[in-house]
């Protein structure tokens, strides 16, 4: 689950390999038609709240509930007004708060919606019910604000409390709810979390001293090599970008780069539940959402047109979710 606010800009490739870089891979002409036969993508948009016509899209459990932003299109730029935290499930419009706040950061497949609201000067982090209702996740008097930001299946919830102007990383785990921990935290002006895996790790990025970050298993953050930006997360496998030379890249979970992704390669945004890759490329200079299996492109996705902003793969990779022409919307494989 994630809070890539979508905030993402960098695809990569996949497959448990061998650390070593490697080029796109393309399919002959013969293969890459039999791969893209497979699916005949079809486009659901999904719901908006009466009085809304915009939305994006925060956080998506893999399979059926997401949450977002709803409002009205701003007459000049890409803002939105009226902006309301909402909820869905299997697309259909389940909960959208009546204010600015609470903020519905993440929702996990068990559907705890997580965010933050304002109690007294500061923010703070809670969980939502599907009614509304809130309920604020204990926190240290000495934190300045604090936020949940990201949910993981297990139904651990992680964020960030800021003190003195420094973040640092909080977990409240699913079998003590009423407790927390702060993480040992790398000392930076800028961390922002992106991702969380059922095993509890979490990618971030920081300031420019440090970049991407993994949190593994083992109680230790590392940078990602290579000046990389993490987007997604899944079973120890993080994807991503290079920030220096703009190709999509893949990490192990200790920071260690398995490859690259030229050839047009922009992002890896997401892992589906069976190891395949989303993301985007450039195809004749355009922008275009891809899948990638195995360093190979599975899926061109010729179908599917390229304002489509790929975001996540559900667990079971047969549905596309991202939104296009700023509505939430998904594609599914017939």
């Amino acid at each position: 689950m994630s809070d890539r606010r979508r905030r993402r800009t960098l695809a990569t490739v996949l497959g448990a390999v061998p650390v070593t870089v490697l080029g796109l891979v393309t399919l002959p002409a013969g293969q890459a038609g039999a791969a893209a036969a497979a699916c005949t993508w079809r486009k659901t948009v999904w719901d908006l709240p009466a009085g809304a016509d915009v939305g994006t899209l925060d956080g998506y459990d893999g399979g059926r509930w997401a949450v977002g932003i709803t409002g009205n299109r701003a007459r000049m730029g890409d803002g939105i007004m009226n902006a309301r935290g909402t909820l869905w499930d299997h697309g259909k419009v389940a909960l959208r708060v009546s204010d600015e706040i609470p903020h519905l950061n993440d929702v996990n497949a068990a559907g705890l919606v997580v965010g933050d609201t304002v109690v007294g000067n500061g923010f703070v982090g809670i969980t939502v019910d599907h009614d509304g209702t809130t309920h604020q996740l204990p926190g240290d008097p000495a934190w300045d604000h604090y936020s949940a930001d990201l949910v993981s299946d297990s139904g651990d919830i992680v964020g960030t409390a800021t003190v003195d102007l420094k973040s640092r990383v909080v977990v409240w785990p699913a079998g003590a709810r009423g407790t927390y921990r702060v993480l040992p935290t790398p000392d930076v002006k800028y961390l922002h979390l992106q991702d969380v895996d059922r095993q509890g790790r979490v990618i971030a990025q920081g300031d420019s001293s440090v970049g991407g970050l993994v949190w593994d298993t083992d109680g230790r953050w590392r940078e990602l090599a290579s000046n990389g930006t993490p987007w997604a997360v899944r079973d120890g496998r993080v994807v991503g970008g290079l920030n220096d030379t703009g190709a999509a890249a893949e990490w192990t979970a200790r920071g260690t780069l398995v490859r690259t992704t030229g050839s047009g390669a922009l992002d890896a945004t997401a892992i589906g539940g069976n190891g395949t890759v989303g993301g985007h490329r450039f195809v004749n200079s355009q922008r275009r959402p891809v899948l990638w299996r195995d360093g190979v492109v599975s899926d061109p996705l010729s179908t599917v047109p390229a304002g489509f902003a790929l975001d996540w793969l559900s667990d079971d990779e047969r549905t596309l979710v991202g939104v296009e022409s700023r509505r939430p919307v998904e594609y599914d494989c017939g």
